[in-house]
């Protein structure tokens, strides 16, 4: 088989020779030039694409804490979250996770962990109690559960907080806890808990729209000397639970 290059011809009219020329192009040469001339318009494209905005439709509004609340979460029952989660401590690495996480008023949560696609991590928080399904039980997973809990669903466990305007964030003060808000879209900028053992500090950032349902992509959790960085690929509210979602061990739903 040649190894020569591939070649084809074209005609070319040369201006003032009154003739017509052929001329070789090395196809090869001419194909590596038009896919990075594509790719480069791609990243341009990808790269400047304007970002959307939630819509701001309590902008005109001065809501009461309750009302807050109401419009917030009223209606969610259960949210169920993909997650890439990079891990750092003491800035560095420290692990790198994918979760699948189920949230379920008022808090049972069903946490499934990956590691290079395999699943390492099985586990349950439902009435307080702990079940691990896949891998040793950690007291630690408790942690874990608890504060995708708390950053997700930010708006319980408010009883006896105050809320007041300050701009344009809402600032909710609770018993352990300081959340700030958007004024006009009511979601959540960042969210200060206080413990008796530990601090926990929660930034919030890139709205994105699943089917109308807005929520922050991006959230980044301090806590003592780990960070979290979490990225929600998919939040989908009220999605239809299985039978066996918050199946325990012991066999009860």
């Amino acid at each position: 088989m040649s190894k020569k290059p591939l070649k084809y011809c074209f005609i070319k009219w040369e201006v003032g020779s009154g003739k017509w020329e052929f001329k070789k192009v090395s196809l090869l040469r001419k194909l590596l030039f038009t896919s990075y001339f594509l790719l480069l318009i791609s990243y341009f494209s990808v790269g400047c694409a304007p970002k959307v905005a939630p819509p701001p439709q309590y902008i005109k509004e001065e809501l009461s804490l309750d009302e807050a609340i109401k419009k917030a979460g009223s209606d969610i029952e259960v949210l169920k979250a993909i997650a890439d989660i990079r891990i750092e401590k003491n800035n560095e690495l420290y692990d790198f996770i994918n979760a699948s996480v189920l949230i379920r008023k008022p808090d049972w949560v069903h946490m499934r962990i990956y590691k290079f696609g395999m699943l390492v991590r099985d586990f349950m928080i439902k009435d307080g109690e702990l079940y691990s399904l896949v891998g040793n039980t950690d007291i630690k997973l408790r942690s874990v559960a608890n504060e995708f809990l708390r950053s997700i669903f930010w708006w319980e466990d408010l009883n006896g907080g105050s809320m007041r305007r300050e701009g344009e964030e809402y600032i909710i003060r609770a018993e352990n806890k300081e959340i700030h808000l958007d004024s006009a879209t009511l979601l959540p900028l960042k969210q200060d808990i206080m413990l008796p053992d530990k601090a926990i500090h929660i930034k919030y950032s890139e709205p994105v729209n699943n089917e109308g349902f807005w929520y922050p992509s991006q959230l980044e959790i301090l806590m003592g000397d780990f960070r979290f960085d979490v990225t929600l690929v998919k939040l989908i509210k009220n999605p239809h639970l299985g039978e066996n979602d918050f199946r325990t061990p012991l066999g009860d739903k």
